[in-house]
């Protein structure tokens, strides 16, 4: 007791259990969180900073969106700086775009990475606890990836080339205990793998009544649920139906001329149960659910219904991966690569995935690529708006100060809705392609828990539930790298995580994604937080689970413009009109686009390969 003790610490230890005597229950979660400013419980490590979009950087977006730097009539810095590329994004897109540079040009040229939050890699973050002295870690959204091994599976030149390993270890169950299996990322259990160990939760019929687990969904086929056999034989109809239904040459283009639902409802003719069990998962991958989105898309991210899908999968043969933080440690492989030491320690996999981050070596003099922190660009303006200019101007914000800098090209790696807005004098072709880009938000949320016994005693390490809070929740099985290895034992700390999307079915596309950034960003984290564990009450109460010796923290992460949401026409296009996304891609004199969201579904190669893209074309302009 004679060392210093953090106000939190303070908080996170005795004082809070006195609290439960005090307040109704989860008193200490409820303490906690009115002890909070802003954002809330942050966790530990690098990260612990930038949780989702940080308020920074919502407010810098809406001083944008309210015009304030059209005309900037307050006093700029001019830097003297000119580089050969600016890249607007640090995200995976413009880590690719600033490896893609790195490569193919001379020693002596220059890039510059702004990167709007304090620490690198967009989406592909993590969220880090410490929980009765084990370290754990969750990602903050960007999750799961294939081993990319051979040649001609995309991904496999740069997934070789960075040296990410093809073979990782993974945490047991000690011998002894009733088997259980994990889903080794925090998506695969939504609908592409069934198991006992994940469980489909129906509310119970009146009072008393816990409710009914049903596991083994797909493999049962649907034994225990209240469903009718009609509704039955079409979720497995849908699940594992091997025809194709259209028998023309353009079947892409056809799909992308209607809506899933539509797809689910008019042409396979199934239940609207299917589309409401649906609605969720496909909300989870492309922000929104099938009454909007394109079923090219659906067809795109793996949804059954098409002959493609390949049915029944197991747990235990999955192929799929994610590292402790999802795809961060793509971002840390590229950082090692541009700014070897960027990050502690040598470029072997545990290093670049346990070492701490140099901050001071990110935007160092002297960096063939540099990387700049906590700068919200503002406006791009070319001096010519042809490849016959010889410069651009990039401002940015700062530290409360506006900022210019010269580039000679531009590779604009952030969302679409930041492109569109700074980007001065973007032409009209593109900025009607733009309004066809719809975004919604995601909220990911990871609960820190002393233990899952309450887990354990129902058999479950994976749920899915219809009503309530979010659709779905789970713990992963462990990836060791190095000396991060958590235990997997019922009675040892875990992170059991939320996707929690907000879809309303009945609006339009672009309402649909304004309303859910009104409630993303309109609720305080003590009300998400009661909400979250409202909801671990009504599920697992039943087996013991108490939020006073289970939780012992929650990180939320507000992503506001996570997914975009590509409707009917979005890949081929309309009415003989370029699809949007194509016209995106297009160079507009000096600058170039590279977000995610122009692949359609986004996944750390599509967002890796839109960055390469996009400086290919910067660099044609030098």
């Amino acid at each position: 007791m004679n060392g210093k003790i953090t106000r939190r610490d303070f908080l996170n230890g005795a004082l809070l259990g006195a609290g439960a005597l005090l307040l109704e229950l989860p008193a200490p979660l409820k303490l906690f969180a009115q002890s909070q400013a802003g954002y809330g419980f942050s966790g530990i490590g690098d990260y612990a900073s930038s949780n989702g979009n940080t308020s920074a950087v919502i407010n810098a977006f809406k001083a944008i969106e309210n015009g304030d730097y059209k005309s900037l009539n307050r006093d700029t810095i001019d830097t003297g700086e000119t580089y050969d590329i600016v890249i607007v994004g640090g995200g995976l897109s413009g880590l690719g775009a600033a490896y893609e540079f790195s490569k193919s040009s001379s020693n002596e040229a220059k890039c510059l990475i702004l990167e709007n939050h304090p620490i690198f890699g967009g989406a592909a973050k993590r969220n880090e606890f410490l929980v009765q002295g084990e370290r754990l870690i969750g990602p903050q959204a960007s999750n799961a990836f294939g081993i990319i091994d051979r040649p001609g599976i995309p991904g496999y030149d740069i997934y070789s080339e960075l040296g990410i390993p093809t073979d990782f270890e993974y945490g047991e169950l000690p011998a002894g205990l009733n088997p259980l299996e994990f889903d080794p990322t925090n998506f695969g259990y939504r609908l592409w793998f069934d198991s006992k160990s994940i469980g489909h939760y129906y509310p119970g019929q009146g009072h008393g009544d816990h409710g009914k687990w049903v596991a083994g969904f797909w493999s049962n086929r649907l034994d225990g649920t209240p469903y009718s056999e009609k509704v039955r034989k079409d979720f497995l109809g849908w699940r594992n139906t091997t025809e194709q239904q259209y028998d023309g040459d353009n079947y892409d283009r056809w799909l992308d001329s209607m809506t899933y639902q539509y797809y689910l409802e008019k042409i396979l003719k199934l239940d609207p149960e299917i589309t409401r069990y649906a609605d969720p998962v496909l909300a989870s991958v492309v922000g929104l659910g099938c009454d909007v989105i394109s079923a090219y898309a659906a067809r795109q991210v793996s949804m059954p219904g098409f002959p493609e899908f390949h049915g029944h999968r197991s747990l235990r043969n999955s192929h799929w991966h994610s590292f402790p933080g999802g795809n961060d440690c793509f971002s840390r492989y590229f950082i090692k690569a541009l700014i070897p030491d960027a990050i502690e320690g040598s470029r072997n996999f545990a290093e670049i995935h346990n070492g701490r981050v140099r901050f001071q070596s990110l935007d160092r003099d002297g960096n063939k690529v540099r990387l700049r922190l906590g700068a919200s660009v503002v406006r791009v303006e070319q001096e010519d708006s042809s490849v016959h200019g010889k410069n651009a101007s990039v401002m940015y914000i700062r530290e409360g100060k506006l900022f210019r800098i010269k580039a000679r090209s531009v590779v604009m790696a952030c969302g679409s809705r930041l492109s569109r807005k700074v980007v001065s004098k973007l032409p009209a072709t593109y900025t009607s392609a733009y309004d066809q880009f719809h975004v919604s938000p995601i909220l990911v949320a990871n609960v820190a828990l002393t233990n899952w016994r309450f887990l354990y005693q129902l058999g479950l390490t994976a749920c899915k539930w219809f009503d309530g809070f979010g659709f779905g929740c789970n713990i992963r099985k462990p990836m060791y790298v190095g000396n991060y290895r958590p235990p997997l034992h019922p009675d040892k700390p875990a992170v059991l995580t939320f996707y929690v999307s907000f879809h309303e079915p009945g609006l339009n596309i672009e309402e649909q994604g304004e309303k859910g950034r009104k409630r993303l960003l309109g609720t305080s984290y003590s009300e998400f937080e009661s909400q979250i564990i409202g909801q671990m009450k009504r599920l697992f109460s039943g087996a013991g689970f108490t939020a006073e010796k289970d939780v012992s923290g929650i990180i939320l992460n507000r992503w506001t413009y996570a997914y975009v949401n590509p409707q009917p026409g979005f890949y081929f296009g309309r009415d003989g009109k370029l699809a949007p996304r194509d016209v995106i891609r297009k160079p507009f004199g000096r600058i170039s686009f590279a977000h995610a969201e122009l692949n359609g579904h986004q996944h750390w190669v599509a967002a890796v390969d839109e960055g390469r893209r996009a400086a290919k074309q910067a660099t044609g302009v030098l």
